[in-house]
């Protein structure tokens, strides 16, 4: 058994608890685009300092990175999209949910791979998990309407705070567009993780991850630096000056903001170098299954850390621990029941096979009258070469 997904699990965890803190903090608006800005400029100045001189990457290696680049770029600015508008843990869901399903058909009908029966068995339990936390909470809480969840998340505010109790069955109009979007994003995600296998598992070695992370962020460093310069800087005071001033004015000024941004870029370049070596050893399907039972561990170690009387939503509830629950016995049946196979792949089949009362030695001179043809057809074209 790997190591990789438990790392990646722990270091997401980390990750998401600090995006928590930092989404706490209210030191910009929501549509300042502040934290994917930090992903992208960090991503790509870690990989600029483990980028190799030269590349190493074949024409269709490029092809593949480019891909992923635009995949993870446009996947990252709608899952903001719909996070917003559905608020952090229904936006875990959903994404975790589709984005497993996905993944699961993706690699099944595309990369030819066939899950184990405990790998089955883990994702169905993953589903399960997941069903439990969309399910009403009065099913679990008999007159309550508490709401139960947990956020981890980087990014913005709780507009889905009202409905996080509720499931998925009263979700408000904007709230089932928040969801259509992080649906999208689970689609984008899982076409991401099955190019991302797909190069780092083809016939060819794959490049270094310095290269692959330079080509995955840079498009998104590009767009993200252009809202930037186009949108959030020219509406400063409005969208980060007046939160900036706020959060100082509760104790936490500009140095301890930027100060946590940095740990967060620090953070994502460890998380995305573990992410690329579990791809390496689980597949796409192995990350979203991490990815589901990091959002159970989530919701127990955000509400250790951040449950209070101001933020109800996100404390445990018998709902919420029922679905960790779930959801980690999954990831861990899938983790330790073993990697992914490739469906067999039919020998050719012996003359003697094919006709078994055909004597040995007919078979023998059948096998060289087929081996004569073939040489006899490939040296045709080379006749009409020398003859032209």
């Amino acid at each position: 058994m790997s190591v990789f997904p438990l790392l990646y699990l722990l270091s997401g965890v980390v990750l998401n608890t600090v995006s928590q803190h930092i989404t706490d903090l209210r030191f910009s608006a929501p549509e300042a685009h502040i934290i994917p800005f930090v992903k992208f400029s960090a991503t790509l100045v870690g990989a600029a300092l483990r980028r190799p001189a030269r590349s190493a990457a074949t024409r269709e290696q490029a092809w593949l990175m480019a891909a992923i680049g635009l995949l993870d770029a446009s996947a990252y600015t709608v899952y903001c999209l719909g996070f917003f508008r559905l608020g952090a843990t229904l936006s875990n869901l959903v994404l975790s949910g589709v984005g497993q399903v996905l993944t699961a058909g993706f690699t099944r009908f595309l990369l030819r791979k066939r899950l184990t029966h405990g790998q089955i068995g883990g994702i169905l339990f993953v589903g399960l998990g997941l069903a439990i936390r969309a399910a009403p909470a009065s099913y679990f809480q008999p007159g309550s309407g508490s709401s139960g969840g947990g956020g981890g998340s980087g990014g913005g505010g709780g507009s889905g705070q009202a409905a996080t109790g509720a499931g998925l069955a009263a979700l408000s109009p904007e709230q089932v567009q928040g969801a259509a979007m992080v649906a999208l994003a689970a689609l984008l995600y899982s076409l991401l993780g099955v190019a991302y296998e797909k190069l780092l598992k083809g016939p060819v070695p794959p490049p270094p991850n310095g290269e692959v992370m330079w080509n995955v962020s840079i498009l998104g460093f590009l767009a993200s630096a252009a809202y930037q310069a186009l949108y959030t800087l020219p509406n400063w005071e409005r969208l980060v000056g007046r939160h900036l001033a706020a959060a100082a004015a509760a104790g936490r000024p500009p140095s301890y903001v930027a100060g946590l941004l940095a740990v967060f870029g620090g953070l994502f370049n460890l998380h995305m170098l573990v992410q690329a070596a579990v791809f390496k050893s689980e597949g796409a399907i192995g990350v979203g299954l991490v990815n589901a039972v990091r959002g159970a561990a989530i919701t127990l170690v955000v509400a250790a850390l951040f449950c209070d009387d101001e933020r109800r939503h996100l404390c445990l509830t018998r709902q919420t621990v029922a679905s960790a629950a779930v959801t980690t016995i999954g990831g861990a049946i899938y983790v330790l029941s073993g990697g992914q196979r490739r469906p067999p792949i039919k020998p050719r089949v012996a003359a003697a096979e094919v006709a078994p009362g055909r004597p040995a030695a007919a078979a023998a001179a059948a096998g060289e009258q087929e081996k004569e043809a073939a040489a006899a057809a490939d040296a045709q074209p080379a006749r009409k070469d020398k003859d032209a």
